[in-house]
């Protein structure tokens, strides 16, 4: 049995983390234990600054779901590398410098594998055939902030063709809605377009955002990289709106909008969509047991 660890993580129950399931699925039984006593494996994050040099594990991970870029206490390679056994996030994978792609879109789903047809990307799939008629309004948006100001210039592009509906606290102008993923989805299912832009940009920096959208069976409306998950989604799926080019924009927009059966038609992943994310789970598997010597 592996004792597992969290420090400067989310706020949720160790016995309940994505990671902790994940090792349960594919390594071995887990016990959560505190820090002090010494765990086969911390798991650190950037959600708050408690030193973890003072604690002894066997394998320490770093895991960003963060832009790193906009945290400039945990944004040094150098630190990190000297820290921790392995880091995982966003950038993409170079084992010389401990870095292993892991995405935190990965750890929205319940999914720890992809070897069954009860994987994630079956699963996506699925909720985005189910939604994909269930259409009552033009476009919507969920968000709390708009601090990079890409969401409203997308917003005032896109209601010169309609209204954008915000049940979320930024732009706010309709009834709210709850909190959890569920209420989203359910919400946003009834648009033809979801808004969906990262809040910053960084090497390989990509989230939930997209996968949401298809979720509900909408065209998402995204700005970010520019290719997110190249390997993995289907471009033609997509409206990508450069954001930093308000003519692009503003063609990008026009183009979804006046041929919305380009984006719905086809495949929501490539060919070797599976054969990338089942890499994503393997890298992290093998290297775990790696530094534990298993």
């Amino acid at each position: 049995m592996l004792t597992i660890s969290y420090i400067n993580f989310w706020a949720q129950d160790a016995d309940k983390m994505w990671f902790t399931k994940f090792i349960e699925h594919n390594i071995s039984p887990v016990k959560c234990v505190e820090n002090y006593e010494n765990p086969d494996i911390l798991f650190c994050s950037c959600c708050s600054n408690k030193n973890v040099n003072n604690i002894k594990a066997k394998c320490k991970i770093f895991f960003y779901g963060e832009n790193l870029n906009n945290y400039p206490n945990y944004n040094n390679q150098k630190h990190l590398y000297a820290t921790y056994d392995l880091i995982l996030g966003f950038k993409y994978t170079n084992k010389d410098k401990k870095l292993l792609r892991f995405p935190l879109w990965l750890a929205f789903y319940d999914f720890y594998n992809i070897k069954t047809d009860n994987n994630i990307l079956n699963f996506i799939e699925t909720q985005y055939e189910n939604n994909i008629l269930k259409k009552g309004m033009f476009a919507s948006i969920v968000a709390r902030h708009d601090r990079g100001r890409q969401r409203i210039k997308i917003i005032k592009e896109l209601e010169k063709y309609g209204k954008v509906m915000s049940p979320g606290k930024f732009y706010n102008n309709t009834n709210k809605i709850g909190q959890s993923k569920k209420d989203k989805i359910n919400y946003i299912s009834n648009s033809c377009y979801n808004i969906c832009p990262e809040n910053s940009k960084g090497e390989g920096y990509f989230t939930e955002k997209i996968f949401q959208a298809f979720e509900a069976g909408t065209i998402p409306i995204y700005w970010g990289i520019d290719l997110p998950e190249k390997d993995i989604i289907n471009t033609d799926k997509y409206c990508f709106c450069n954001v930093e080019n308000k003519e692009h924009m503003s063609k990008s927009i026009e183009d979804a909008v006046n041929f919305p059966e380009k984006y719905l038609k086809g495949k929501l992943f490539t060919d070797n969509a599976k054969s990338i994310v089942n890499n994503y789970y393997e890298d992290l598997i093998n290297n775990i047991k790696t530094i534990l010597n298993m």
